[in-house]
């Protein structure tokens, strides 16, 4: 039986079983996991019948080539979706897939289908947008604090891998399932688990570009893919990868407390020890091999993204990445940059969090970035170093 259908028969085993004490919390978790789970695995099942489709009707997809990918990459909450979405404002040059494409339309097959009744919708006079933009503001408004989202808005590809469950996200319903946790590490698992898992991912970005115009670039955000960078490195030897940091001590809990309303959802306390040291433990592996990885890969094939450095001048950061990279930003381009560069000197975040909420203390998260820490100045105040970090930094 293929590996990721294993895991699903597990995932299920576990809402039946869960390996936690019962009592109130236990009984709202197994109710919600028995609404969740059908729904989920009939939107897969839909999936799936979208993706023979398209190898029945589309087999052109096949063909694309992927040609010098960008992936954005890094710790969480380190600003990896507002360097999305200014590299998304160069339409001329990428192509990234939205929220709505993601949950709904990976396969070519859906993706006509949607934009079809997209078409018939207007051509009614949208009722059925305007009933679905209410319906996202009164979903998506408890995230409102922590992470701006709409169906509409450029987002994470790891949701790709839901139909194969090899996506990273699973962990927020599935905390204790350690076939979840190994992604987290996945350039250290088997090549006979990894190798299947890069090449549907390959398939649906080659679907999207199929769609979108195999010309476009493709623009690719996801920090779950940070321990996936070995792996990408080998299934896009041209690509080139942007990964954005931060100081720990302000992404250890800007992650927790983002979990911590789909805990709560699912039955369980982010806080909880073993959940939350499992999280910590990531984003040390995260920091390591990501550091390790990209020391060994070509300077014009990467660069390091500060929160901080790329905050004071979009533009000006930007355009030394375009440069670092070969490309050229066209005139367009440079002026919405100068807007971003506005927005990102007024950005205020309304999202609080403190290591203390989640029994941490500083010493110890310090201790455990350290290598980190020292090389882009993290706790001794704005390091003012270039893309990649400067010196040694830049691989």
């Amino acid at each position: 039986m293929p590996p990721r259908l294993v895991l699903a028969f597990r995932l299920l085993r576990m809402t039946l079983f869960p390996p936690w004490p019962t009592g109130p919390r236990t009984a709202k978790r197994l109710g919600l996991l028995l609404l969740f789970i059908p729904v989920f695995l009939l939107l897969q099942a839909a999936h799936w019948v979208g993706f023979f489709l398209d190898d029945l009707l589309f087999r052109g997809y096949r063909k694309v080539k992927i040609e010098e990918p960008l992936f954005i990459v890094g710790l969480p909450r380190s600003g990896t979706s507002f360097l999305q979405r200014v590299f998304a404002r160069d339409t001329e040059r990428f192509t990234t897939l939205r929220l709505w494409e993601l949950l709904l339309a990976p396969s070519v097959t859906e993706r006509k289908f949607w934009r079809g009744m997209g078409a018939l919708d207007r051509a009614l006079g949208e009722p059925f947008a305007h009933l679905a933009g209410w319906g996202e503001k009164r979903g998506f408004s408890w995230l409102e604090t922590i992470h701006e989202v709409s169906l509409k808005d450029p987002e994470e590809d790891f949701y790709l891998l839901l139909p194969i469950f090899a996506c990273f996200l699973l962990v927020v319903p599935f905390p204790y399932h350690d076939g979840v946790w190994r992604l987290a590490r996945f350039d250290e698992l088997p090549a006979a688990e990894r190798e299947p898992i890069m090449a549907f991912y390959r398939a649906a970005l080659q679907r999207h570009l199929y769609v979108e115009g195999p010309g476009k670039q493709l623009l690719s955000k996801n920090p779950s893919f940070t321990p996936f960078l070995r792996s990408l490195q080998e299934a896009f030897p041209d690509g080139r990868v942007l990964c954005c940091v931060r100081d720990p001590m302000e992404v250890v809990p800007s992650l927790l407390s983002s979990i911590r309303t789909g805990a709560e959802l699912f039955g369980y306390e982010v806080a909880e020890p073993r959940i939350r040291d499992r999280f910590v433990d990531m984003l040390e592996f995260f920091a390591r091999h990501a550091l390790s990885t990209l020391d060994e890969a070509p300077p014009r094939q990467h660069a390091f993204v500060p929160l901080h450095e790329i905050r004071k001048d979009v533009k000006g950061f930007v355009l030394q990445i375009y440069d670092r990279f070969g490309w050229e930003a066209d005139p367009a381009f440079q002026l919405r940059l100068t807007e971003d560069t506005q927005r990102g000197k007024e950005y205020k975040s309304r999202h609080s969090y403190s290591l203390e909420e989640f029994g941490l203390e500083e010493e110890e998260i310090r201790g455990r970035f350290q290598e980190l820490n020292a090389r882009f100045g993290f706790g001794e105040g704005p390091s003012g170093r270039p893309p990649g970090g400067g010196g040694e930094t830049s691989g």
